[in-house]
């Protein structure tokens, strides 16, 4: 059987978003090592006035009975509003309440950032039709967000060194799948070059 190749595009940013997945303090040994190249492209997307959106996960753990606090155990997920909670400090900056086309989804509590929240609401109020997907787990949330998106018809890029997660084979295996079906893989330098094109 013939493999068959995705139609891959010129990056176009005009009508994007940047998802900035989970970059919380609880993450900060698996994807602190994002940030000297994730924040330049945080700042490009504010410079351009395009929408950042910012997610945090956390359970309310005495009222939480999903499957994934179940999978994972109360020990083990993040409570809302603890200090693993919140955003990595360094991106606090960047993330004002103050600045129209930034947004924070603080009650992500699925892998999917579009489950149970305003995040596909505000992506069309925005008239977005494009997403960046950064963050982390790069196999968990990141994927998971990546297909949500992709199913809800919203183009994805997937910039492999802007994702992270626990080992490069679980990277290498979200990468391989979201190639074939939901997103273009791209790197984050060719999304700072396609912003730097944007008039």
């Amino acid at each position: 059987m013939a493999q068959i190749t995705a139609q891959i595009r010129p990056i176009d940013l005009s009508t994007s978003a940047l998802i900035v997945i989970d970059m919380q303090e609880h993450f900060r040994e698996i994807a602190g090592c994002l940030l000297p190249s994730l924040i330049p492209i945080i700042d490009a997307f504010e410079e351009h006035n395009l929408p950042v959106i910012f997610t945090q996960h956390g359970h309310v753990k005495d009222a939480d009975s999903s499957q994934l606090m179940k999978w994972w155990g109360r020990d083990n997920s993040i409570a809302r509003f603890s200090p693993a909670w919140h955003l990595m400090s360094e991106l606090e900056a960047h993330a004002p309440e103050n600045n129209p086309k930034t947004f924070r989804i603080e009650n992500k509590n699925r892998y999917d950032a579009f489950l149970n929240t305003d995040l596909e609401k505000i992506l069309h109020q925005l008239q977005v039709d494009s997403v960046v997907v950064t963050g982390t787990m790069t196999n968990l949330c990141c994927e998971t967000t990546a297909r949500s998106a992709f199913n809800r018809d919203f183009y994805v890029y997937f910039p492999t060194d802007g994702n992270a997660t626990l080992s490069t084979q679980m990277h290498g295996a979200s990468i391989l799948n979201l190639r074939y079906g939901f997103a273009q893989i791209t790197t984050l330098d060719k999304i700072h070059r396609a912003l730097s094109r944007l008039p």
